[in-house]
């Protein structure tokens, strides 16, 4: 089945590339062939609900982002730094954005 929405091989992709995977790793760790993979990313065909789960669980991709698009590119953006932070790092930027929101609502 062709995909009629182009931006989810694309966030597919980008989220791959993002973390320096091949399609061969993703594809592996996802359990799908590779050429199944590069046809999702190129736009060929739409994954299985349940591979599309599993590629956004290994990606942290949301969901709801890749189907109804309701994150911004910047909300992409952080949260794909931020699921490479261990716990302890995001508490340091946790305590900076409310530090930052705190400072900025009083001016």
């Amino acid at each position: 089945m062709k995909s009629p929405d182009n931006k989810l091989g694309y966030q597919i992709k980008a989220a791959r590339e993002e973390r320096k995977w091949t399609q061969e790793q993703l594809a592996e760790m996802a359990g799908i062939s590779t050429v199944y993979l590069s046809e999702i990313e190129n736009k060929r065909t739409i994954p299985s609900f349940s591979v599309l789960c599993n590629i956004c669980r290994l990606l942290n991709l949301s969901l709801d982002d890749l189907v109804f698009h309701t994150e911004s590119e910047y909300t992409r953006k952080i949260n794909r730094l931020l699921s490479k932070c261990d716990e302890k790092q995001l508490h340091v930027i946790y305590a900076m954005i409310e530090t930052m929101l705190m400072v900025s609502e009083k001016i």
